[in-house]
């Protein structure tokens, strides 16, 4: 590869292969009962997922850093909460929250930098998307945990 446009093409290639043909869902399906009725976050859980953030990580330029939001846990948490709930609720995720950027960075030490994978793809997300990610994660693990809706047999 030679031109900007054929490295673009290798590297699209070799990190975003094409998904499996999966078959569509089926249109009419009976869901089970809700096994839990589910509670919306409380400032404890958003903390103790912000504790969890490295603040270190970068986010999309546009996003908040994660080590302000870590540096004003208490100034933003407040706030955090309203926030979240009303994305739940309003079934409002917001586009800006669901775009990444992907940075093609070299790996070090590679004698070859013609092959793909001597490059690094770094993902960037939105901080606060992130965070609400990480508290809706850690919900359903908890729940489904006690509930008991996981074979005995499933860890991680």
């Amino acid at each position: 590869a030679c031109t900007n446009e054929e490295k673009s093409e290798m590297f699209y290639k070799a990190f975003f292969p094409p998904d499996s043909a999966a078959a569509a869902p089926p249109l009419h399906v009976e869901h089970p009962e809700a096994a839990w009725q589910f509670d919306n976050f409380s400032n404890k859980q958003i903390d103790h997922a912000i504790g969890h953030i490295n603040p270190a990580k970068a986010t999309r330029p546009d996003s908040i850093p994660n080590v302000v939001i870590k540096e004003c846990r208490s100034l933003l948490l407040p706030f955090l909460g309203p926030l979240f709930q009303a994305t739940i609720t309003l079934r409002y995720y917001p586009a800006k929250w669901a775009c990444t950027e992907t940075l093609i960075l070299w790996k070090l030490g590679k004698t070859d930098y013609s092959s793909p994978s001597s490059w690094c793809p770094i993902v960037l997300s939105d901080g606060l998307a992130c965070l609400l990610n990480s508290c809706m994660a850690e919900e359903l693990t908890t729940m489904c945990e006690q509930h008991k809706l996981l074979p005995s047999h499933h860890f991680g």
